[in-house]
């Protein structure tokens, strides 16, 4: 696989050049203004020549955000069919968010209990979801979440905080590997037991507090569309 920061082909040059095109227009009408002489309907052309360039410049680059914007929902359409075929659904929810998606993945199809090490089936889930990670992700956040029990004793981890720092990482570690993202664009962090999405009393509010969420940001915002492909 090649360094991701270097790969072409994402169109975003088209928005240089039309810079480039404006600017040049500017200096051309400050040329006709300030340069007695120049023929009104030679002048009237040659504007009307940049004007179409424009035009088809923004024309390219509309083309291509539809293009990127349904390859995504394809994309994560297949991820939500991979998870219904293997009978996952209930392991994992995707969730649009206004730039981008989340993904919450439960630790008993991540972890085994008091482990950081991703087990094989998490694996495989989190290498689909790497798969769609393209130049348009801006930046992947991991955080780890546990429940409020005590870290045992025995445990190689101080705290819940340690531990869900720990299952961030492994995550995180996994994903630069698999998807073909630039390092620097991963993030991992630990809220430990400390933001439940629901009460510790009992063991099944335990088990959904045990969990990991992955933020998925573009640098545009996803469309509105993949709701139908990711709304739970």
């Amino acid at each position: 696989m090649g360094d991701p920061e270097q790969e072409s082909g994402n169109g975003n040059w088209l928005v240089t050049y039309s810079d480039l095109v404006t600017l040049l227009l500017v200096f051309f009408v400050l040329l006709y203004v300030l340069t007695p002489g120049i023929d009104q309907s030679t002048f009237n052309n040659f504007i009307s020549h940049f004007q179409s360039s424009v035009s088809v410049i923004n024309e390219n680059n509309a083309s291509r955000k539809q293009q990127s914007n349904n390859t995504l929902r394809e994309e994560w359409e297949q991820i939500k069919k991979y998870l219904e075929e293997e009978g996952l659904s209930s392991e994992v929810e995707i969730q649009r968010i206004e730039d981008g998606v989340k993904i919450t993945l439960s630790d008993s199809l991540t972890f085994n209990s008091g482990s950081a090490k991703l087990l094989p089936r998490a694996k495989d889930v989190i290498g689909k979801i790497s798969d769609v990670m393209n130049r348009e992700v801006r930046e992947v956040k991991t955080q780890g979440h546990t429940d409020n029990v005590p870290i045992a004793s025995s445990s190689m981890y101080r705290s819940n905080w340690h531990l869900g720092a720990a299952r961030a990482v492994s995550v995180v570690q996994f994903m630069s590997k698999e998807a073909p993202l630039a390092p620097g664009k991963f993030e991992a962090s630990s809220f430990g037991e400390y933001k439940p999405v629901t009460t510790n009393d009992t063991e099944e509010g335990r088990r959904k507090n045990r969990r990991v969420e992955i933020y998925v940001r573009y640098y545009e915002d996803v469309p509105s569309k993949m709701t139908t492909a990711t709304g739970r």
